[in-house]
């Protein structure tokens, strides 16, 4: 009986084993949208000398292209789902860093890819054959995100403030000409606070949206500019992997070009329009009307027809200063990079 008793246990014990060792498959959303052909892996540390010889081979873009039928990069359980799924193509979700490649191998960024897989294949597939490769720890597909912010210009404000027209505006607020329209900054006392605080310029905010209009007149004097980075000249100066970054980044088109919008712009004057400045209206934390308010930096994940880089935003954010991270937009689902790169 003993014996008996003992083989069972032992039994139990490799099945929650196996169990354990097998990595759950990311399960898509019906209500989510993804990219069709796109699959992201992160790696197992042990195979990073491995990534790092292959993708010495990569085009400028860092991009790792397939020479056969699919890509294939001396990774046995990797090459084979590769061969299956026909992948095309590969590169690092957080590109290489420069000066700061070494803090992101810290936090596994190096270990993070994203496959163009064959048309046709099928997503929910094609991440299950790629879970099965043994040198990956984590695989899932890449979400199409858009703007959220949940404004209802025909609601909000009667619900928010329905007696907005009966507040008394307090004296010496901001001298800016449509500050008596910004029904929100009386209703959240936004007067008291600007006694204690109007904004600090040492202090970076980083716009993840459409691009902020760096030449608006009321957003001009409070924006972030790379004190490293020589605009229009094409070189990487500061040496952290991005060329032209000068008032931030462009993701959605990769380049340094921001791709201004409105709706970036809005969100940008919404956090730190100058306030005071008698131009427009009030932000947030815009600053006593000298130039002196929080600093926006502008990454624009949505470019212009395109959007990539929701990650990779985060990690350059934090690389370059920022201490905030506005974000006004999602898509329903979950994303491992995504969060590995919140907590970096």
């Amino acid at each position: 009986m003993l014996k008996r008793v003992f083989l069972l246990g032992a039994a139990l014990t490799v099945m929650a084993g196996s169990l354990l060792a097998q990595k759950p498959a990311y399960q898509m959303r019906g209500n989510v949208n993804y990219e069709p052909q796109v699959v992201r892996v992160k790696f197992k540390a042990e195979v990073t000398q491995q990534l790092d010889a292959i993708m010495a081979e990569a085009a400028k873009d860092g991009m790792l292209q397939a020479r056969g039928k699919a890509l294939q990069v001396g990774i046995a359980g990797f090459d084979a789902a590769s061969a299956e799924t026909g992948a095309l193509e590969m590169k690092r979700v957080f590109r290489p860093a420069g000066k700061f490649e070494a803090r992101h191998r810290q936090w596994g960024l190096h270990l993070w890819y994203e496959i163009k897989i064959a048309p046709g294949q099928n997503l929910q597939q094609a991440l299950n054959r790629f879970g099965k490769a043994t040198e990956v720890v984590l695989v899932e597909p890449k979400e199409v995100y858009r703007l959220v912010d949940g404004y209802d210009p025909a609601t909000e404000r009667t619900a928010a403030v329905a007696n907005y027209d009966a507040m008394v505006i307090p004296g010496g607020t901001p001298n800016d000409p449509s500050y008596n329209n910004q029904w929100g900054w009386p209703a959240v006392d936004a007067a008291q606070a600007w006694e204690l605080e109007t904004g600090h310029s040492s202090v970076v905010v980083a716009i993840e949206d459409q691009g902020v209009d760096y030449n608006h007149p009321d957003l001009d004097g409070n924006m972030w500019t790379n004190s490293g980075e020589t605009p229009g000249n094409g070189i990487d100066d500061d040496n952290n992997g991005y060329v032209d970054d000068y008032y931030g980044y462009n993701f959605g088109n990769d380049n340094g070009n921001i791709a201004i919008d409105y709706h970036g712009t809005h969100v940008g004057g919404t956090v730190a329009a100058e306030t005071n400045n008698g131009v427009g209206v009030s932000g947030a934390a815009g600053g006593s009307g000298s130039n002196d308010g929080v600093r926006l930096m502008s990454l624009s994940v949505f470019g212009n027809g395109a959007q990539a880089g929701f990650d990779e935003a985060f990690i350059y954010a934090a690389d370059m200063g920022a201490a905030i991270s506005q974000n006004s937009w999602g898509g329903g689902g979950q994303s491992a990079a995504m969060e590995n790169a919140i907590d970096y």
